[in-house]
């Protein structure tokens, strides 16, 4: 069964279908988790084994060059954050994801030698800079994150009410966004096994996936336009929090209203507006490339 298992290691990234959901800042977001689930397994020793074969497991092949169902998720995961165009068509909107992909540049040699370090049983060298280095990289914005990095990072120094708040929170933003994964069963073991998932700590975990959604200053004018000056703040701040997956207060929705108003007049005016509305996205995409 084991050798079934390495067989097939990839359980979320398997298939196209299930890529093809995630954006490229989803991806960006497990893979995140995933390396924070890496890190508390390598802790501790009953589970060092594990997170050892599959840090191996990720790290063998050469580089992060090719979709492989063989591989671990967090290969994979790392194949759409470094990959090219070919990559980005298997992700939910492809251009989009290609035109952040442009922008981010993933320490791959750091990752590499703290996965073989993970892989030889080793303590990584500079592991809260590193994390902290892939937060900034990776689009990593949320707090509860961050809360839980600077835990698992200095796990030995902190009380057990802090490593049961740390790895609740952390099987709460597994549980959302890596349920199919290769690693939430080892996540689950590892909190039953010490008994560090607690009642206390509420789930805050938004589900929504991450759009790959930027505005710049330049974009602030045609913004402007369509929400009115008073306005485009707070619609800058709605943009912001629904990109993050994050709960959007209703003032903001309001600020927002203009914009959506304009959207529902053309779903009113029927498939032809609708497809006029599609024509004027794909021309401003393919502007966008060119500019």
């Amino acid at each position: 069964m084991e050798f079934i298992r390495e067989l097939a290691e990839a359980r979320m990234t398997r298939s196209s279908s299930r890529t093809e959901r995630l954006s490229y800042k989803d991806v960006c977001e497990r893979a995140y988790l995933s390396l924070l689930v890496l890190e508390l397994l390598r802790q501790y020793p009953r589970f060092q084994d594990r997170a050892a074969r599959y840090a191996q497991d990720t790290v063998k092949y050469s580089g992060f060059d090719y979709f492989r169902m063989s591989a671990t998720d967090l290969y994979n995961f790392f194949y759409f954050i470094t990959g090219d165009k070919k990559a980005m068509e298997r992700l939910r909107d492809p251009e989009a994801a290609f035109e952040i992909r442009q922008q981010t540049t993933l320490p791959e040699m750091a990752v590499l030698r703290y996965l073989r370090k993970v892989a030889r049983k080793r303590k990584p060298e500079q592991i809260a800079q590193l994390f902290i280095q892939l937060e900034k990289i990776l689009y990593i914005t949320q707090p509860q994150y961050k809360s839980v990095r600077r835990t698992i990072t200095n796990l030995s120094g902190t009380s057990k009410a802090g490593r049961e708040s740390a790895v609740t929170k952390l099987l709460f933003a597994v549980r959302a966004k890596l349920r199919s994964s290769d690693l939430i069963e080892d996540l689950e073991k590892l909190s039953q096994a010490r008994d560090l998932e607690t009642p206390q700590v509420p789930d805050d975990e938004v589900v929504a996936t991450k759009p790959d959604i930027e505005v710049k200053d330049s974009d602030l004018m045609y913004l402007q336009r369509l929400v009115g000056t008073k306005n485009l703040y707070l619609a800058i701040k709605f943009i912001e929090l629904s990109s993050q997956g994050k709960t959007v207060p209703s003032h903001l929705v309001q600020a927002f209203t203009p914009a959506l108003e304009v959207l529902v007049d053309i779903i009113k005016g029927g498939p032809a507006f609708i497809q006029g509305l599609k024509r004027i996205q794909k021309s401003a995409k393919q502007a966008r490339r060119r500019s």
